[in-house]
């Protein structure tokens, strides 16, 4: 079976978040590239079972809205990245949170793509995930950048809110948070990375302002919460 890079690129980025839409697909991969090629291009990768294509997307989203397909690893992709053990299709249905953390990671895509940063590093879960101090730390996404023509590397742990955690669930992941940023050391990690949770509307956002102020007054402007529909522009 013979791949191109870009097919390969495309397994690899599926595999890491989970499930992609074609839209997705189609921003990070196809960018200036008339959609058909990426039709085609998607069309064989299910075909030779390297993607498992699910069903179509019922909501809009950064991607392009209704009628898309949501994508994820399929058998031969499994075994095409080396992975153990026998396949497993990862999911049965459509996961919206996967899909709108790549919704969040698509607004940097679009900022490098600008010229407003330069994406240096991203780690999705569980490969985010980890231990400091005692706190067990689960970011959705985790991003480094460099804001161009400043010079400056930035780095996020991003928790992509959907309106669904109790405010108690959310005091505790914020405090776990605060408890590494006081605990920290460079035994653990290099720097440590601001928190941005992003929210579905501003009712949202104050309620989880709330909360940090609550639960880890000294760090508010290190642990924020800014709407997902626009929050880039407050971090690049």
């Amino acid at each position: 079976m013979r791949l191109t890079t870009r097919d390969a690129s495309i397994i690899e980025t599926v595999n890491r978040f989970g499930q992609l839409g074609s839209g997705h697909i189609w921003d990070i991969h196809f960018d200036n590239t008339n959609k058909n090629s990426m039709d085609r291009v998607l069309k064989r990768l299910t075909a030779q079972k390297l993607l498992q294509r699910i069903e179509r997307r019922l909501v809009g989203g950064n991607g392009g809205g209704s009628g898309q397909y949501v994508y994820q690893l399929g058998s031969m992709g499994h075994d095409f990245l080396g992975k153990r053990g026998k396949f497993t299709p990862a999911h049965r249905t459509v996961k919206h949170h996967i899909l709108e953390i790549v919704d969040a990671y698509i607004h940097f895509i679009e900022a490098e793509q600008a010229g407003t940063i330069r994406i240096l590093n991203y780690l999705t879960e569980p490969d985010a995930h980890l231990d400091i101090a005692g706190a067990k730390l689960r970011p959705d996404l985790f991003i480094e950048y460099e804001l161009v023509g400043r010079g400056e590397a930035q780095s996020l742990w991003i928790e992509v809110d959907r309106g669904f955690e109790s405010l108690a669930v959310i005091g505790s992941m914020v405090g776990r948070y605060a408890h590494a940023m006081e605990n920290a050391t460079r035994r653990d990690i290099e720097t440590v990375p601001a928190v941005l949770f992003l929210v579905p509307d501003e009712r949202r956002q104050r309620n989880i302002q709330g909360v940090i102020r609550r639960e880890a007054e000294q760090y508010v402007d290190l642990i924020t919460v800014k709407p997902a529909r626009d929050f880039i522009t407050t971090v690049t």
